[in-house]
């Protein structure tokens, strides 16, 4: 449980410090992705990107265990 603790949180780490370049590359405005604007604050919520990044992780995952 730990271990997939640590790795969520890694992801999220990564994911943060990587945004203004995936949105720069127009990776952040894939249909599903919501932005939320409440007076002078917005909140993104990538959820088409995430599934999208997950996707490619777990395929690069299944392809380096295998023996």
């Amino acid at each position: 449980m730990r271990r997939w603790f640590f790795s969520f949180c890694a992801f999220v780490l990564i994911g943060s410090l990587l945004w203004p370049w995936l949105r720069q590359i127009g990776l952040a405005r894939l249909p599903g992705d919501m932005v939320l604007e409440i007076g002078m604050h917005s909140f993104h919520l990538p959820i088409a990107t995430a599934f999208l990044i997950s996707t490619v992780v777990a395929l690069v995952w299944r392809m380096l265990d295998r023996p």
